[in-house]
């Protein structure tokens, strides 16, 4: 059994300092820093605290939904109140509550590893200790400046923990912010091992990945080439032989995994759970003969419904596609069967009028759902809070970065061969999938490869805007957002809150 880091101290350690949008301390506890971080087991469990940050980037409806809405691969669904993240209209703006919640849940964990850092020197405990605390904060610290600065550009760079009221930030330009996350990873590669006693801590392999990704950022391919292969040809994880086997609910500790946020089955530690269960899955319980159950997706928020690029862009052999996609249900309700229905049969739709199929339809009353985030274990199909773990980095995906670093280098052969492994892997047994030649590779490629692979994984929009792509791709592939869209929409609005409470003058990014 896996040991899990996560628990409820956590929610005592991460309420110390919390961060209004304008970066202010705000105690909401009667500890004190200074009492906390005295002692060993205070250090041990505010590292432990700067992790319980992931749990609101990944499985929660902020974070999947600045992450997953208004792509090339997914537009919105039926509900939710955020649908203008994917039209891209004037509603679309600085005050939109997910904008501001992603802003300050990555300055908590930022603040919450600056502290550690400023304070693990004064503290009693074995120096090996320290080292590897000091690595994991530092390459946490470097995770969430990535996701500032590929969502809102230029940002607060900050590296001492925050004492008292500060309204008089600056933004720096992201380039220079790179550059210290650049710093963070290596340190901790260099200071992490391949494997931690505790599953869910970060390792030598999860800090070379994340090093190759920000690499790419400063475009130093040679080097994030160098820092995938390492941790593909040295490291102790290797791609699963079927990539269905990677979503099984009881094998989430595989080799394939780099880097996952825990959850546990648990209630009291389990926080608001990862509710990935919830948001891919369409209303499939308004039609007749269907109720909800936790086999066909439980409880349906519809808030991403997949594009019909996306559903296209898989070839017939590619396993990837059933793995990933639920389109068929079964007739589950004895009281509002169709005539002639039985339970257990294959709901038939009316995909248009007078035409019928077992194949769902995928219109925002009635759209495809996502698999790869069930969970039925939860003891309710009500019930929200997931207990799957969130894969952040998969072996699978550092395969792809290094295609891209090689790209980058116009070694556009050995980045096929890249490629070509990851397709291998997802073509059915007894097949092959279509080998990409080196004349093929370019990023839109790279792009369409990751959509496979990695789809309603929580990268997409990132993924998009990294690479300059997001207008392109978004304006052909998604209808809700084509009249809309924008350059200037490859960085989000700075929250006004942030601006509103600066004294100084703080700019909002362009457009907004």
């Amino acid at each position: 059994m896996k040991t899990k880091i996560f628990n409820s101290i956590f929610a005592l350690i991460s309420g110390i300092l919390l961060f209004s949008c304008s970066l202010e301390e705000v105690p909401i506890s009667e500890p004190t820093p200074d009492a906390i971080y005295s002692t060993a087991s205070g250090i041990r469990d505010g590292v432990n605290g700067v992790y319980s940050n992931l749990r609101d980037l990944y499985g929660s409806q902020a974070g999947f939904t600045m992450t997953t809405m208004g792509t090339d691969i997914f537009r919105h669904g039926k509900d939710g109140g955020y649908k203008a993240m994917d039209r891209y209209g004037t509603d679309f703006n600085s005050s939109l509550g997910y904008v501001e919640d992603i802003w300050e849940i990555c300055y908590r964990g930022i603040n919450s590893a600056n502290t550690i850092l400023d304070r693990i020197d004064l503290v009693e405990m074995p120096d090996s200790d320290k080292t590897r605390y000091k690595a994991e904060v530092r390459f946490l610290r470097a995770h969430f400046y990535y996701w500032l600065t590929i969502q809102y550009g230029d940002v607060v760079l900050r590296n001492t923990e925050t004492k008292g009221v500060i309204t008089d930030d600056v933004r720096t330009d992201r380039a220079l912010v790179w550059e210290f996350m650049r710093e963070d990873a290596e340190f901790a590669v260099e200071n992490l091992d391949w494997s931690n006693t505790d599953y869910g801590r970060a390792t030598k392999g999860a800090a070379l990945h994340q090093l190759a990704e920000i690499l790419l950022l400063v475009e130093d391919y040679i080097g994030a080439e160098q820092a995938g292969k390492q941790l593909i040809q040295e490291g102790p994880n290797s791609l699963l032989d079927s990539y269905s086997d990677i979503f099984e609910y009881d094998n989430q500790i595989n080799d394939e995994v780099v880097f996952a946020v825990q959850y546990i089955n648990d209630p009291l530690n389990n926080a608001n759970g990862n509710q990935g269960h919830l948001f891919f899955t369409p209303a499939y319980d308004q039609f007749p003969g269907l109720t909800r159950d936790l086999t066909q997706g439980g409880r349906p928020w519809t808030r991403f419904r997949p594009t019909q690029f996306y559903r296209e862009l898989f070839e017939d052999n590619d396993t990837r596609f059933d793995v990933t996609f639920r389109y068929t249900w079964t007739y589950n309700n004895e009281a509002t069967l169709p005539e002639g229905a039985q339970i257990g049969d294959t709901v038939v739709w009316e995909t248009t009028p007078g035409e019928f199929s077992f194949i769902a339809p995928n219109t925002d009353q009635m759209h495809w759902g996502v698999k790869k985030h069930d969970d039925p274990t939860r003891a309710s199909f009500q019930d929200t809070r997931g207990f799957r773990d969130f894969f952040v980095y998969r072996l699978s995906e550092t395969y792809l970065v290094v295609a891209e670093a090689l790209m980058g280098q116009n070694k556009l052969q050995e980045a096929a061969d890249y490629i070509n492994v990851v397709r291998a892997r997802a073509a059915e047994q007894g097949s092959t999938m279509v080998q990409v030649s080196a004349n093929e590779v370019d990023i839109d490629f790279i792009l369409d490869e990751r959509a496979r692979e990695l789809g309603g994984e929580a990268q997409r929009w990132m993924d998009l805007a990294r690479t300059g792509k997001l207008q392109e791709r978004v304006s052909m592939y998604n209808e809700n957002a084509t009249p809309n869209i924008k350059a200037f929409h490859g960085l989000r609005p700075i929250p006004q809150s942030q601006i509103d409470l600066s004294t100084n003058s703080f700019p909002q990014n362009e457009g907004y």
